[in-house]
C-alpha cells in the first residue's frame, strides 16, 4: 500500500513538472570550437550577405572561436534569411505577417537560432540586435565599439520579434559628400538609416540595399524643381519657366537655389513628367520629395504666382502647397500608388487656411525654430508652443503619415546632453501618431576639405559626432522601442564606454546632465544655445567636475583607450563649457535673476542640490576695514546664489573663513528692498552657530518676520548657508518679472563683508535682483553707454539719466519721454498667435501726469524679409505723480500676432526709478 502511495506521489510530481514551461539554452560555441556553421542561402540578397558577414566577425571577435558560412542547412546552428528565403520555418511568416518591412524574428529550437527578417534589411537589423541586445555589443561611435569577450556563447529561450516603432528613423548625412562607409555601417548597426547617396551612387548600390529599407530612399527636396526643369536645359530657350524678380527673369542658371515660375502650366507638367518617370524606373524604392530651394529670396513676383498667394499678402505657404497639389494630381491620375511627400518647411510650414491636402501625400514636417533644451509639448517655451500648435495642425488633415526631420544637430551640438529630451519627445510623437523621426549627422569619413584641428574648431562638421555619439545612440535604441529606460541605457553604454572608470565618470555626467536639466535659455538652430554658457556659474562646481576626471584616470589603470577617452571628456569640458561661461562672465552686468527652480531645494545647509547650478550667482564682495573698501582675501572668498519659485525666495551662501576663526560666531545678514509703497525692509540674520532672527522693517518700527528657515554646514574651507523666505509675509510684488532690491554682509573678527562695498543702510546702492529674469531691458536704467553716457535700451526724449552717489534712475523734463521696443522674440512677450496678460510696475515721483502707451506692431517674414505694420498706440494707464517716490500698477494684454513697445511721457516732469513687467 505503501509502495502505491510512492509511485502515485511520484506520477503526480513529474505531471507537474511536464506542466511547467521549459526553457532551453542554446550553445553556440564550447570548448573553443563553434556548435555549427551560419546558413546563407544561394540567392541571398545584399542585407543577407552582410549580415552573415558581420555574424561571423562579431561571434568570432567575442568567443575566439571561427564561424563557417555555408549555403546548405545541415550541421548549420544559425540559420539566416528572410521569410521568402526557402526551407525557413513556416512560422517565420506568420510571425511577420503585418509588420514594418524591417521587423525581423529571432527564434531559437531544435539546436539552431534563426535569425528572419521580413526584409533583407530586417535579417541585417536581426543580427544587430542579436550582438547588441543579447550579447553585449555597443557600437559608440564610426571608430569605436564594445565587443565582449565570452569564450562559450549560450543563447536563452528566444522566441521574440522585434519592429521598429517609427518607420522613419533616420540620419540624413550632411556638410560633405562621399560614401562615408564607416559613418554608414556605424548608422546601420545601431539600426539607423542613412539613404544618403543610394541613388546617385552606382558603385555601391549593393551597400545601400544591404541597409536602407526602400521607404527611407527620397528624391527631390530642395532639388524638386531644378532636377525636374533644369536651368542648363531650360533658361535659354524657356525663360518664363524661372522666377520673375525685379522685373527680369533669373539667369543663375548653375546655381541650385533657382526658382521657378510655379503658377506656369509647363513647369507643372515637366515637373509631373519627371516625378512619373522616376516612379516608372524605381517604383517603390524611391519617395519623391516635393520641396523648394533652400532660399528665402527669389521667389517669382509675377502676377500669376502672386494670385496664388493669399489676396492680402506675399503668402508662399499658400503658393508652394497649391502648386503641390496641382501636381501631385496629374502624378496620381498616371501612377496611382506613387509615394509622395511634401515638406511643410520653414518659410511655407505655416498651414494656409482652406487649401486642399491630398490624404495620399506624407508631409515632412521641419521643426526649424524649436528648441531641443525644453520637450516639444513644453508649454513654457514659446518657441516649441508654436512647432507644436503647427504640427497639431498638420496632423488633423490625416496625411498618408507624418514624420518629422529635427535640427538639434544645425545649432551645432556642442556637448550638450539631449537625450532626456529625446527620449520624451519620442514617446511623445508615438502618441500622437507620428511615423518617423530624421536628424542630420556627419560622419569624419565623408569627402571634407581642410578639417580644421578639433581644439581649433569644435564645432566643424567633421568633428561635431565625436562628441555626440550618445545622442545618436540612444535615437537608434529609442526609435525601435520608446518605452526603453533612458536611464538604464545611458547606465549600460557609459559602463562598457568608460570600463574601470566609469564610477567616476558616472558622477561626472550625472552632474553634467543635472546642470543642463536645471539650466535656463534654450537651444536650437537657428536661434543657437542660450543655455550652456551659464552651466558653471555655481562656486566650485566646474572644481568637482575636473576633480573626478583626475578619480578617473586613476581608476582607469593605464588602460591607454580609457585614458584617451576620459582626456576627450576634458577637452569638450574645456572647449564646450568652460570657454563659453568665461566669456559669459565678461558680459555679465550685476543685475542677479533668481531664477525658477526646476528641481527642489532642501534647505538643510548643502550646496548640492543640482537646482543651485542655474542660480544667479555673484562673487563681488569687499572687505570693509577701517572704513576703507578692500579686496577679498582667498581666505575670505564669498559667493552668493539666488532662486526663486512661486512661493519662495531661496539664497545660498559659500563662505571662506581662515583656521584660525572657525571657532568665531559670525554673522550672515541679508537685507531685502521689494521697492515696495511703504517703503518696508526685510533683514534676515543667521550666525554660524545657527541662530536665525528675521525682522521686516518700516522706519524705525521693528516686527519679526516668519517664514524664514536657515541651515548652515560647515566645511573644510568655512561653511554653506541655506536660506528660504516665503514671500507672502512681504509687502511686495513677488512673481515673475518683479524687481527687488538686496545686500548681503558678513561680520566677524576678520571686520565687515559686504557686497560691492555697500553697507546694509545704503538702499539706494542695493544689488537688483529679478524673480525669474526681467522683461524689459535694463529696468533700473543702470546700464549706462559710457561714450554717449545715455540710458541703454531706452531711447529717450527730453530725458536725462540720474548717475549720482552709486544711484540710477532717469529724469524726465517737462513733455519729456523714453520708449523701449520689447519685440521678445519667441519669448513670453512675443509676438504670438494668443493673447498675453502681464502687469507693470513704475516707481516713479515727480508732478503732473505720467502717461503710459503701448505701440502695436506686426511682424510678417512670409515673404522672406521683414515687413513691419505699425497698428497705433493704445493707453495702458495713467497716474497722477506727488513729491514721493512710489509704485503705479497696470494691466494691459497683448492682443493676438502683436508685439509692443512702451511709451512713458510725463507732462510736467519726473524721476522714474524703475519700471518693470510681471506675469504671473
Amino acid at each position: 500500500m505503501i509502495f502505491k502511495h510512492k509511485i502515485i506521489i511520484l506520477l503526480l510530481v513529474f505531471g507537474a513538472l511536464m506542466c511547467v514551461p521549459q526553457t532551453w539554452a542554446l550553445p553556440l560555441t564550447a570548448n573553443g570550437r563553434a556548435a555549427g556553421r551560419i546558413y546563407l542561402a544561394r540567392q541571398a540578397l545584399p542585407g543577407e550577405k552582410t549580415a552573415a558577414a558581420e555574424l561571423q566577425n562579431y561571434l568570432g571577435r567575442i568567443s575566439g572561436c571561427e564561424f563557417f558560412i555555408s549555403q546548405k542547412m545541415s550541421g548549420c546552428c544559425i540559420i539566416l534569411g528572410t521569410v521568402d528565403t526557402p526551407g525557413i520555418p513556416p512560422e517565420a511568416q506568420q510571425m511577420l505577417a503585418g509588420r514594418k518591412d524591417e521587423s525581423y524574428w529571432l527564434k531559437t529550437g531544435k539546436n539552431r537560432l534563426y535569425i528572419i527578417g521580413k526584409t533583407q534589411v530586417g535579417t541585417l537589423y536581426g543580427v544587430y540586435g542579436l550582438l547588441s541586445d543579447h550579447l553585449g555589443v555597443c557600437w559608440f561611435n564610426p571608430a569605436e565599439e564594445f565587443v565582449p569577450r565570452q569564450p562559450d556563447i549560450v543563447l536563452k529561450d528566444l522566441n521574440e520579434v522585434q519592429e521598429p516603432c517609427f518607420l522613419w528613423r533616420s540620419v540624413s548625412q550632411t556638410s560633405a559628400g562621399g560614401l562615408a562607409p564607416a559613418g554608414k555601417r556605424w548608422a546601420a548597426r545601431n539600426r539607423l538609416q542613412c539613404a544618403s547617396g543610394a541613388l546617385h551612387d552606382k558603385r555601391n548600390q549593393d551597400f545601400f540595399s544591404a541597409r536602407n529599407a526602400d521607404h527611407t530612399i527620397d528624391y527631390g527636396g530642395h532639388l524638386a524643381f531644378y532636377n525636374a526643369v533644369p536651368p542648363q536645359k531650360y533658361l535659354s530657350t524657356h525663360p518664363e519657366y524661372f522666377a520673375l524678380v525685379g522685373g527680369k527673369r533669373l539667369q543663375n542658371k548653375d546655381h541650385n537655389n533657382t526658382h521657378h515660375c510655379l503658377s506656369n502650366p509647363q513647369v507643372r507638367k515637366l515637373t509631373a513628367e519627371h516625378v512619373t518617370a522616376l516612379h516608372k524606373k524605381y517604383g517603390k524604392r524611391i519617395t519623391y520629395l516635393f520641396g523648394a530651394p533652400d532660399s528665402e529670396k527669389n521667389w517669382c513676383e509675377c502676377a500669376n504666382c502672386r494670385a496664388l498667394d493669399s489676396s492680402s499678402r506675399l503668402d508662399l505657404a499658400r503658393r508652394f502647397h497649391s502648386t503641390v497639389y496641382d501636381i501631385g494630381q496629374m502624378v496620381y491620375l498616371r501612377c496611382p500608388d506613387a509615394q509622395l511627400d511634401v515638406w511643410a518647411y520653414a518659410n511655407y510650414r505655416q498651414l494656409p487656411e482652406n487649401f486642399k491636402f491630398d490624404p495620399r501625400m506624407s508631409v515632412y514636417f521641419c521643426t526649424h525654430g524649436r528648441c531641443y533644451a525644453h520637450t516639444i509639448d513644453d508649454k513654457n517655451c514659446m518657441r516649441n508652443v508654436e512647432i507644436f500648435s503647427l504640427l497639431q495642425a498638420w496632423l488633423q488633415l490625416n496625411p498618408r503619415a507624418l514624420h518629422l526631420y529635427e535640427y538639434a544637430y544645425c545649432t551645432p551640438p556642442g556637448w550638450a546632453p539631449l537625450e532626456e529630451v529625446l527620449a520624451a519627445d519620442l514617446k511623445t510623437y508615438r502618441a500622437m501618431n507620428i511615423a518617423g523621426w530624421k536628424e542630420e549627422i556627419s560622419f569624419a569619413d565623408a569627402n571634407f576639405r581642410n578639417v580644421p584641428a578639433f581644439s581649433a574648431d569644435p564645432h566643424h562638421a567633421a568633428h561635431r559626432l565625436r562628441s555626440n555619439w550618445l545622442y545618436f545612440y540612444i535615437a537608434g535604441k529609442l526609435t525601435w522601442n520608446p518605452d526603453l529606460d533612458i536611464k538604464q541605457l545611458i547606465s549600460e553604454v557609459e559602463s562598457k564606454y568608460y570600463g574601470t572608470a566609469y564610477p567616476a565618470m558616472r558622477q561626472f555626467h550625472e552632474l553634467r546632465r543635472a546642470a543642463w536639466r536645471n539650466g535656463n535659455g534654450c537651444f536650437g538652430y537657428p536661434r543657437g544655445d542660450s543655455r550652456t554658457q551659464a552651466l558653471l556659474m555655481q562656486p566650485g562646481f566646474q572644481t568637482r567636475l575636473l576633480a573626478l576626471l583626475d578619480q578617473a584616470e586613476v581608476l582607469a589603470d593605464g588602460d591607454a583607450v580609457t585614458l584617451q577617452r576620459i582626456k576627450n571628456d576634458r577637452e569638450y569640458l574645456e572647449l564646450f563649457w568652460i570657454k563659453p561661461n568665461q566669456t559669459y562672465r565678461k558680459k555679465l552686468d550685476k543685475t542677479l535673476n533668481a531664477a525658477l527652480l526646476k528641481s527642489p531645494v532642501n534647505v538643510d545647509g548643502s550646496d548640492s542640490d543640482p537646482a543651485w547650478t542655474s542660480a544667479g550667482w555673484t562673487g563681488d564682495f569687499k572687505l570693509i576695514k577701517n572704513k576703507k573698501i578692500h579686496p577679498l582675501p582667498d581666505e575670505l572668498q564669498t559667493f552668493a546664489g539666488v532662486l526663486a519659485d512661486r512661493e519662495k525666495l531661496y539664497f545660498l551662501i559659500v563662505a571662506n573663513r581662515p583656521e584660525a576663526m572657525r571657532s568665531d560666531n559670525e554673522r550672515v545678514e541679508i537685507t531685502l528692498d521689494p521697492r515696495n509703497n511703504s517703503d518696508t525692509c526685510y533683514r534676515i540674520s543667521v550666525n554660524t552657530d545657527g541662530t536665525v532672527s528675521a525682522a521686516t522693517l518700516s522706519g524705525k518700527k521693528t516686527t519679526a518676520l516668519p517664514g524664514v528657515t536657515a541651515r548652515i554646514r560647515n566645511t573644510p574651507q568655512g561653511y554653506t548657508l541655506e536660506i528660504a523666505l516665503t514671500a507672502c509675509h512681504t509687502d511686495g510684488v513677488f512673481a515673475p518679472g518683479a524687481l527687488w532690491k538686496f545686500n548681503i554682509i558678513r561680520q566677524g573678527r576678520f571686520g565687515r563683508i559686504a557686497l560691492d562695498g555697500v553697507n546694509k543702510n545704503q538702499r539706494s546702492r542695493f544689488r537688483t535682483l529679478f524673480i525669474d529674469r526681467a522683461r524689459l531691458v535694463n529696468s533700473d536704467f543702470s546700464a549706462i553707454d559710457r561714450k554717449t553716457n545715455q540710458v541703454k535700451n531706452w531711447n529717450l526724449k527730453n530725458a536725462s539719466p540720474i548717475t549720482q552717489a552709486g544711484k540710477h534712475g532717469l529724469q524726465l523734463a517737462p513733455h519729456g519721454s523714453c520708449n523701449q521696443l520689447i519685440w521678445d522674440w519667441k519669448g513670453l512677450l512675443g509676438q504670438s498667435e494668443q493673447p498675453r496678460k502681464f502687469r507693470l510696475h513704475i516707481r516713479a515721483s515727480g508732478r503732473g501726469t505720467l502717461q503710459i502707451t503701448a505701440p502695436n506692431y506686426h511682424d510678417d517674414w512670409s515673404n522672406g524679409k521683414l515687413t513691419r505694420k505699425y497698428h497705433g498706440s493704445e493707453k495702458i494707464g495713467s497716474c497722477q505723480l506727488s513729491g514721493r517716490m512710489r509704485v503705479y500698477s497696470f494691466d494691459y494684454t497683448i492682443k493676438a500676432d502683436r508685439w509692443i513697445a512702451l511709451t512713458i511721457y510725463s507732462d510736467q516732469g519726473a524721476t522714474l526709478e524703475s519700471v518693470c513687467i510681471t506675469q504671473e
